[in-house]
């Protein structure tokens, strides 16, 4: 059978934790050569960018992209979570706010700062997860997370709800956000609906459900949704002949007219093949440094 090598656009609907769309795409597609670049919580849907075979090479670049969600912010209430799964510990009057005082306040959170993660969080701390510490009744000092907040829009606001498209960089927590834009507007907060409509380029409007893989899948129709890994990311390619096959594969630098590149990293193709990342060396050579063989 012929490997499966490539880049899924995964719709995750609430419910599932990540781990188990991993498995049933391993199923659906008969390969054990399957992982995620990205978690998404079981009660989260959306994007989840789904690596399989040489595709699951690039997990750690597509999880470094930035993200984008739509999130609805509950104001009047804060929970253990953060989220509306969890209990409530406190609630307050909200106020009966304009729109251009929310916005001025959404503003106020943009750009780079350091986030207090959720104590319900996997965030390790001296070897732990915080949520062990959580379920412990254990109270510990959390550090902050750098994090960049590039965006964040006002979508709605009706009665105490407010919804809100929000760009940012890996590890930002939407719950904290949430419970911290809501005590900066004089009240309480907790995060409801989320859905994440972009990761790393990879956009909502094109995601597949699992039952839609299964279909294209089954009707020898899986080009139709899964992207090689060369168009994932704009990057040069570079063609090298066919007699430093074996030298490349053994990790040899190989004579390349680096100025005629613009970029450090690109593509290598050898044999009509893509065979891996290189990066420039000295004295116009290039190696591969990530082989997808």
């Amino acid at each position: 059978m012929e490997s499966i090598n490539g880049i899924l656009n995964i719709l995750k609907p609430t419910g599932m934790t990540s781990h188990d769309v991993v498995s049933s795409v391993r199923k659906i597609l008969d390969t054990k050569h399957v992982g995620h670049a990205g978690t998404l919580d079981p009660n989260v849907a959306g994007v989840l960018v789904i690596c399989v075979g040489k595709g699951t090479k690039f997990s750690e670049v597509l999880m470094n992209g930035d993200k984008e969600y739509v999130c609805e912010l509950i104001l009047g209430s804060s929970t253990d979570t953060q989220d509306s799964y969890g209990k409530t510990i406190e609630e307050r009057i909200v106020p009966d706010f304009n729109i251009q005082v929310i916005c001025d306040v959404l503003k106020k959170f943009e750009g780079e700062q350091l986030q207090i993660p959720p104590a319900y969080s996997a965030v390790k701390l001296n070897g732990k997860k915080l949520y062990e510490y959580a379920r412990e009744n254990i109270k510990v000092e959390k550090p902050g997370k750098p994090v960049n907040i590039k965006e964040i829009k006002l979508l709605k606001y009706q009665e105490n709800k407010i919804l809100m498209k929000v760009k940012c960089t890996k590890g930002t927590y939407m719950r904290t956000l949430c419970n911290d834009i809501g005590v900066e507007l004089g009240t309480l907060g907790h995060m409801g609906v989320l859905v994440r409509t972009d990761a790393k380029g990879l956009k909502i409007e094109d995601a597949v459900t699992l039952d839609e893989l299964k279909f294209l899948h089954n009707n020898n129709k899986l080009n139709e949704c899964l992207i090689p890994v060369d168009q994932i990311f704009p990057m040069e390619k570079v063609t090298i002949d066919d007699s430093y096959y074996e030298k490349l594969l053994t990790g040899n630098e190989i004579y390349y007219d680096t100025s005629l590149l613009n970029s450090d990293e690109f593509f290598i193709y050898c044999k009509n093949a893509l065979i891996g990342l290189g990066h420039k060396t000295k004295d116009n050579e290039v190696k591969i440094n990530k082989l997808l063989m």
